[in-house]
């Protein structure tokens, strides 16, 4: 993208991540997600490859923290005969800060993601969603935190989290 107009450049960034306000979690406008170059696309092409690889590792990582956090938070369930790609391992928690503060002084990261509900969205703010109450959606958003989950999390980092 080229301009010469600061406005323009920032209301098309916005549009091309989702409508993306100042706050990553608020969107302003109707976006999309837009943000995969030629580049981009070329290497995961070739990662396509080591998919599989990286899902049965994603899948070992889970099955570490089920069987660690269970009992401490809500652990996500995938059925019985299906597997998850796993992009986020999210917890519930009814003291979601304490946990996280638990988890930053081991120096585990934690994220919060979808902090605000989607009828939250000042995007939203004219539709009919937007003065309708959705208490799983406004529960959810202030109990769910994620930790790290990625494919080559190793063995000892894992034990290092849970």
């Amino acid at each position: 993208m080229f301009t010469n107009n600061d406005e323009y450049a920032e209301l098309l960034k916005s549009y091309r991540v989702h409508g993306k306000g100042k706050d990553k979690y608020d969107n302003v406008r109707i976006g999309m997600n837009s943000r995969l170059d030629t580049i981009q696309a070329a290497i995961l092409l070739e990662k396509l490859a080591e998919f599989p690889i990286e899902l049965i590792n994603r899948n070992k990582v889970a099955e570490h923290y089920e069987r660690a956090l269970k009992g401490q938070h809500k652990t996500p369930q995938v059925p019985s005969g299906y597997a998850s790609s796993w992009a986020q391992y999210t917890l519930i928690s009814h003291n979601r800060n304490e946990a996280m503060d638990t988890f930053k002084r081991k120096g585990i990261p934690t994220i919060i993601y979808y902090a605000t509900c989607m009828h939250q969205q000042t995007a939203f703010a004219d539709s009919k969603s937007a003065s309708e109450n959705f208490p799983v959606a406004e529960r959810l958003s202030r109990e769910v935190f994620s930790l790290p989950m990625h494919p080559y999390t190793t063995i000892d980092r894992v034990f290092e989290i849970i």
